[in-house]
C-alpha cells in the first residue's frame, strides 16, 4: 500500500498493468507505426543495427508532445527530453528526472524492466500501460519504446512515445 495516497487513489492502484503487445499490432496505432518505420529505416542503415538518433523533423508532428528521450543509466532511466504534453501532465519540466521521480516504485521497476528488455533484444516494444502516478493520478495508454545506440554498439537510450488516441488520465 502507498501510504501518502488517500483512499480514493489507493483504490485505483488496481489499475496498474503492463501488457506487452505483439509488434504486429502496430497497424492499430498508425502514428506509432510511422515512427517505428522511420526507426527501422535508420536502424537498417546504422553500423550496429540500431538507430543512433532520430531527427525530430522526421517524427510525425502529432507525436512530438507525447515523446520522451530516455537515457538508460544502470538501475534507472533518466529523461533527456520530454514533449510538452508529458511535461504538462506531470506538472513541470521532466528533463533530468528519473523514473523514480514520477512512478511509484513498482511501476518504476516495470518501466526499467521493459527498457532493459528493449536494450537487450535491441528491438522495439509495444505495450499497454495503466498505472497511478506518484502524485496519485491514474494514467493509461499504449506506448512504443524504441532503442537507441548513440555509440553504435550498446543500447544506451530509448525513445518512448505515447499513442495520443489511447491516452487516458
Amino acid at each position: 500500500m502507498v501510504p501518502h495516497l488517500d483512499r480514493r487513489h489507493r483504490d485505483r492502484l488496481d489499475l496498474q498493468n503492463h501488457e506487452e503487445l505483439p509488434l504486429d499490432n502496430l497497424g492499430d496505432y498508425p502514428a506509432l507505426a510511422d515512427l517505428n518505420a522511420l526507426w527501422q529505416r535508420l536502424s537498417d542503415a546504422a553500423p550496429g543495427g540500431v538507430a543512433q538518433t532520430i531527427d525530430p523533423l522526421d517524427i510525425p508532428k502529432m507525436l512530438l508532445p507525447y515523446m520522451m528521450l530516455l537515457d538508460l543509466e544502470g538501475e534507472r532511466l533518466r529523461v533527456r527530453l520530454a514533449g510538452t504534453m508529458v511535461c504538462e501532465k506531470h506538472g513541470g519540466e521532466m528533463r533530468g528526472k528519473t523514473t523514480d521521480d514520477f512512478f511509484q516504485p513498482a511501476d518504476a521497476a516495470a518501466v526499467l524492466q521493459a527498457a532493459r528488455a528493449v536494450a537487450s533484444t535491441r528491438r522495439p516494444s509495444l505495450a499497454r500501460r495503466s498505472y497511478v502516478s506518484i502524485d496519485g493520478r491514474p494514467w493509461s495508454y499504449v506506448r512504443l519504446m524504441l532503442p537507441l545506440s548513440r555509440g553504435g554498439q550498446d543500447v544506451d537510450g530509448m525513445i518512448k512515445t505515447l499513442d495520443p488516441e489511447t491516452l487516458n488520465f
